[in-house]
């Protein structure tokens, strides 16, 4: 039986002082009663679960927190099979890593942009390449779209993909201070590929904005591969154990 929840007297207070139905609303956002009621079983599991017992992270160093994060979402992974009907499709695998375990998951964009990116617009001969990789954590993807002078405002993305007519190949590049990739989750220290967003050239003429998948560190000894420079941005307010890199 899942233990009794402590809360603070104060918040209790005002949860309780709501002009609203807090369990309605709570249904609405988790799409249902089924979905929150599946929530609730994954967080009693997580809570009750000494493997996930560590010291709050506001008493942790900035390393010991990407630490623990990490060895939170390798627990995670591990038992996820255990779940079985918690986890139903990839939604509900979701749900389980970014809103139950922890926010501070290392896998949180693999999960939550990677792979739909590939489900969504992969070939079968891309999904078999990446996504079938990703799910099992052969590697680990991102996805770098904001750069240092824009974030939402894809059209003004400056980072550029030019087509090699004689290697067939698509040659990526970041040729300025402000097209620098600049916050993707995990880039700094986890992830070996990236869904990278970026202005596709084709015989000098610019076709938009297209994602492509780059492969980031070895597979081998994790180190950037040739031509690749990440790191880690550093400290920052909020989510301090994720990695978010340049």
């Amino acid at each position: 039986m899942s233990k009794k929840v402590e809360i603070n007297p104060d918040l209790q207070k005002e949860r309780d002082a709501a002009t609203f139905d807090v369990e309605e609303l709570s249904t609405l956002l988790y799409s249902g009663p089924k979905e929150l009621e599946k929530k609730r079983k994954l967080e009693a599991l997580v809570r009750d679960d000494p493997d996930y017992k560590c010291i709050p992270f506001p008493f942790l160093s900035r390393e010991e927190q990407y630490e623990e994060g990490l060895r939170r979402s390798t627990i995670a992974v591990s038992k996820k099979d255990q779940l079985g009907p918690l986890i139903e499709n990839h939604k509900d695998l979701i749900t389980y890593n970014t809103n139950v375990v922890s926010p501070n998951v290392m896998f949180d964009l693999n999960y939550g942009m990677f792979v739909p990116t590939l489900m969504g617009q992969g070939t079968n001969e891309q999904q078999a390449k990446w996504l079938f990789p990703a799910l099992n954590h052969e590697l680990i993807g991102t996805y770098a779209q904001t750069e240092m002078g824009h974030g939402t405002f894809l059209r003004g993305l400056e980072t550029t993909a030019h087509y090699d007519v004689s290697t067939q190949e698509f040659v990526l590049n970041s040729p300025t201070t402000t097209s620098i990739k600049w916050w993707p989750g995990a880039l700094g220290k986890t992830s070996t590929h990236a869904v990278v967003l970026a202005q596709l050239y084709t015989r000098g003429k610019c076709h938009g904005i297209h994602a492509f998948v780059v492969q980031l560190r070895s597979l081998e000894d994790h180190k950037p591969l040739p031509g690749i420079t990440v790191g880690d941005i550093g400290p920052k307010f909020g989510y301090g154990a994720n990695d978010n890199g340049f």
